[in-house]
């Protein structure tokens, strides 16, 4: 049986760290967020639309390009899971079917680029 899965490719979502900022008495999402938030939505809508119902869980694959090295070669510190809030957030608000509580199984890992993207696999488990 052929594995059947969802491939998504946004733009590298910012970290939770810039995310938000605080207001007086809650905090509110951050300019650089409600950008990111609209060229991912658009960037979203360009790729095929897809429907599936399903009611078990997911297993998701997050391969995020970035630049991991200094112009020196020194390792940049960077860590991608302040990445995943915010992509998980965007994909549970603008997919109908996706919910974080439903991920299982969780890949996620980082590779040397320019590209500043995030190749998305979702599949059934």
């Amino acid at each position: 049986m052929k594995e059947r899965y969802i491939k998504l490719l946004l733009p590298l979502p910012i970290s939770i760290n810039k995310a938000f900022c605080n207001a007086k008495k809650w905090r509110v999402k951050s300019d650089e967020y409600k950008n990111w938030e609209k060229l991912a939505y658009y960037e979203l809508l360009k790729q095929p639309r897809f429907k599936i119902i399903w009611d078990k869980w997911l297993e998701v694959f997050y391969t995020y390009y970035m630049p991991i090295y200094t112009k020196n070669k020194k390792i940049k510190k960077i860590d991608v899971f302040n990445y995943e809030k915010v992509l998980s957030d965007f994909l549970e608000h603008n997919i109908e079917w996706f919910r974080d509580e439903k991920i299982k199984i969780w890949h996620i890992s980082k590779h040397d680029s320019n590209r500043n993207e995030v190749e998305i696999y979702i599949k059934e488990v």
